[in-house]
């Protein structure tokens, strides 16, 4: 492929920076990832990423996007350990509203991926990046502020800061991709340039997570490789994910909403899990062995910058958490971080027939990406605005009550059709666009099950 471009950098080595940096390898002769930590060479949970320790799911979509991208990724994630997993067979899932557990399908499906702890999923794809002769890493850098030309209309590079050597340097780049997640400057360093910080909406649940490993005896394993019992708004704040991950154990995460957090000892732990609309979680686990520390996570705010509103520099875009971070509770985030590196592919592509002076306009870049971005963050704040605790809550006009309720009449109904059940499944993995749940047979069998009652 043609460059078109000679060098781009990008902040961060997170999943998005390092999805970001493998698109940008096709289309510009050097790529470099700036990164505050020094990168470790095994699965490990770092610094930079205090939340890593937690439940990561990378959704059907996302697994998808990765194959595209590396098309022998499933093969190195299964070595390393990481386990296979179809959502219509291996997902067990329980809603008091809904009746109860969800039904699965008795044969496979296209719904997979893998189950695995963010380090190790974090850790392949890094060694997959590195093996790109024209990719490069900076670490044990911190990114200071933009490098802007004259007029400050374009960003041509970045200043940096050297942990190791404890000096201040300027890196230039053609365009800098900012993926630096939840704890993204851009805001205040567009300010520095003399430009205006885009609108940001936060909606924050008061959701608070505590997760820690069990080693679980075989006779007291749950059915499938995922286990969610799920919350139920707005008085069901409490809600239990249980996954198998590599080297035998199981990844275990009790959460509450409008701060009924879970106790980080072991007995508290327990007792939490006990209380939970359904025993599974808690059999599963009293009598296994915990093999990590119980760890807290209380960052979970949606939060949304809507930089498709604003006026920005040339040669500069934002991509994953940077822009987008859903509640952690949904999933989406890793998936969302893949559904921004095809978002720049493309815009890539369309950029490289504009002549040079005319490229990388970020405008162009961050309306296509809210275009995607608007379903996901859409179902996680409707569903968390639900809470009379929610803070920043989202007001419902009769139309979102309306919506609302259909929705729910669609997933009550799919709690107990398996085939119905898997079609659902592909709106919730991001396979199948969220108008799939208004096609004529969802609304009959929605509308069915709604007469019955």
């Amino acid at each position: 492929m043609k460059k078109i471009g000679d060098r781009a950098i990008v902040i961060g080595s997170g999943m998005a920076g390092l999805l970001a940096a493998r698109v940008l390898a096709d289309f510009f002769s050097h790529v470099t990832i700036v990164e505050r930590d020094k990168l470790p060479e095994t699965p490990q949970t770092r610094r930079g990423v205090p939340q890593s320790i937690q439940p990561h799911i990378l959704l059907a979509q996302g697994y998808r996007i990765l194959e595209s991208l590396f098309p022998n990724i499933g093969k190195e994630l299964q070595a390393a350990g990481a386990i296979p997993i179809d959502w219509n067979r291996e997902l067990y899932h329980f809603h008091i509203d809904k009746g109860g557990w969800n039904a699965t399908l008795a044969s496979p499906s296209p719904l997979v991926s893998v189950t695995c702890t963010r380090p190790l999923l974090e850790a392949t794809l890094r060694q997959q990046v590195a093996k790109l002769e024209n990719v490069s890493f900076q670490q044990q850098c911190r990114v200071v502020g933009l490098l802007g030309n004259a007029s400050q209309n374009r960003v041509v590079g970045v200043s940096l800061y050297d942990f190791h050597r404890k000096t201040k340097e300027e890196r230039n780049g053609e365009l800098v991709v900012d993926a630096s997640g939840r704890g993204s400057q851009l805001p205040h360093w567009l300010q520095q340039l003399g430009y205006q910080p885009p609108p940001t909406t936060v909606v924050d649940p008061l959701l608070g997570y505590a997760t820690c490993r069990y080693r679980i005896p075989a006779d007291k394993q749950p059915e499938g490789k995922v286990i969610l019992i799920e919350h139920g708004p707005p008085n069901q704040k409490r809600l239990g994910y249980l996954a198998l991950v590599e080297g035998e154990e199981w990844i275990a995460t009790l959460g509450g909403y409008g701060r009924d957090y879970p106790p980080l000892d072991e007995k508290g732990f327990l007792e939490f899990a006990k209380s939970l609309p359904s025993p599974i979680f808690y059999e599963a686990i009293h009598e296994a062995q915990l093999t990590t520390p119980i760890c807290a996570h209380r960052a979970t705010a949606n939060r949304l910058y809507r930089y498709e509103e604003v006026r920005l520099p040339v040669g500069l875009v934002a991509v994953g958490d940077a822009v987008c971070a859903p509640c952690p509770y949904y999933g989406q985030g890793m998936t969302m971080g893949g559904i921004s590196s095809m978002v720049l592919q493309t815009w890539l592509q369309q950029e490289a027939s504009k002549d040079s002076e005319q490229r990388f306009v970020s405008e162009r870049f961050h309306k296509q990406l809210a275009k995607r971005y608007a379903s996901p963050w859409s179902i996680a704040t409707q569903q968390d605005s639900q809470f009379t605790t929610t803070q920043g809550a989202i007001a419902f006009d009769w139309f979102s009550w309306w919506l609302n309720q259909y929705i729910n009449w669609v997933a009550r109904q799919a709690h107990h059709d398996a085939q119905f059940h898997a079609y659902l499944m592909g709106v919730h993995q991001m396979v199948r666009s969220p108008v799939a749940l208004f096609h004529p047979w969802v609304a009959f069998q929605a509308m069915r099950n709604r007469m019955k009652k």
